[in-house]
């Protein structure tokens, strides 16, 4: 019964972050189709601050999703549909 329930457990703790590996995928092909690199870089900064300056501003912050879905989705004609925006920033996240 131990077992069950630590196997349950762990599939449990990897669906969401299957999810997320999927979402930032997705987020790569969304950031270079809407033209964010132009101005964006994974690692350094350009015209606009790198994926991993933003990522690591809002490390531990239980909201970082949500603000960010809102900045990028209104920004420079950034991805319009909500689930395209989110894909942009679990990848901007995930750096």
């Amino acid at each position: 019964m131990k077992r069950i329930m630590a196997l349950v457990a762990i599939a449990a703790l990897a669906i969401p972050f299957g999810v997320q590996a999927q979402d930032a995928k997705a987020g790569e092909g969304v950031i270079k189709a809407s033209g964010c690199l132009k101005c964006h870089s994974v690692s350094a900064d350009k015209d606009g601050p790198s994926y991993k300056s933003v990522a690591a501003k809002y490390k531990g912050q239980a909201d970082a999703q949500a603000k960010l879905e809102k900045f990028v989705s209104g920004h420079h004609g950034g991805p319009k549909p909500k689930d395209k925006a989110k894909d942009a920033v679990a990848f901007i996240l995930s750096r």
